[in-house]
Parts: structure tokens; C-alpha cells; sequence
């Protein structure tokens, strides 16, 4: 999963944290408490979930007047990203679209 921040939501010198990183911190600490894989791109605002090889990206952006989790799939090799993704849920709601994540990361396992 991978989420993707734009400059002014990213913490600034002062060290400051801001509602986006919160959000990431959070997401990543939500997944690994479901024993899903999780580690955070802080320079690029990204939370990627699952294993390296097949790791799930998310997309943090606003949606609707607020920041909502977007979910992209991986890239695949010659496979063009048609698009943005797919709402899943607002940040303030991390835990749901952490259990879809999930959910998408289990349904891969089986397929």
C-alpha cells in the first residue's frame, strides 16, 4: 500500500507533525497490529502494506471535501496505471480501510 502526501501535508523543519503523517503513523501501527507487513516512505508519504514482492499501495488525498485512504494496485510490469484508485475510506477512519486492505491482501494470498 503506498500513500501519497503532497508537500504541505508533510511535517515541516520545525518537526511538526501534521494531520497527513499522523495518518500515516497511524495506518502503518494499524496493520501490523492485524500481523499485516507494514513500513512507512516518510520523504515520499507512503505506507506500504503486505509482502515486498506484492505490497498493497493506498493513496492519502483529499476526496469529498476531507483526506481519504485511497487503495491502487501494484504496478504491474507493462501493465499501464489506468486509475487514481479506489475510495476506501475517510483518514479519520483508518481502521476500516485497514480491514480492507487486509481483506484485498488475504483474497490475494488464496488467488
Amino acid at each position: 500500500m503506498t500513500v501519497e502526501t503532497s508537500p504541505a501535508e508533510r511535517p515541516g523543519p520545525s518537526g511538526a507533525e501534521g494531520p497527513a503523517t499522523l495518518a500515516l503513523r497511524g495506518m502503518a501501527a494499524e496493520l501490523r497490529s492485524r500481523g499485516i507487513e507494514a513500513w512507512e516512505d516518510g520523504v515520499c508519504g507512503m505506507v506500504h502494506a503486505g509482502p515486498a514482492a506484492h505490497a498493497q499501495r493506498a493513496v492519502l488525498r483529499p476526496h469529498r471535501g476531507d483526506l481519504w485512504w485511497w487503495m491502487r494496485r501494484p504496478i504491474q510490469d507493462g501493465t499501464p496505471v489506468v486509475l487514481p484508485g479506489v475510495p476506501l475510506s475517510p483518514a479519520s477512519r483508518t481502521s476500516d480501510a485497514a480491514h480492507r486492505i487486509v481483506g484485498v491482501l488475504s483474497a490475494a494470498e488464496i488467488g
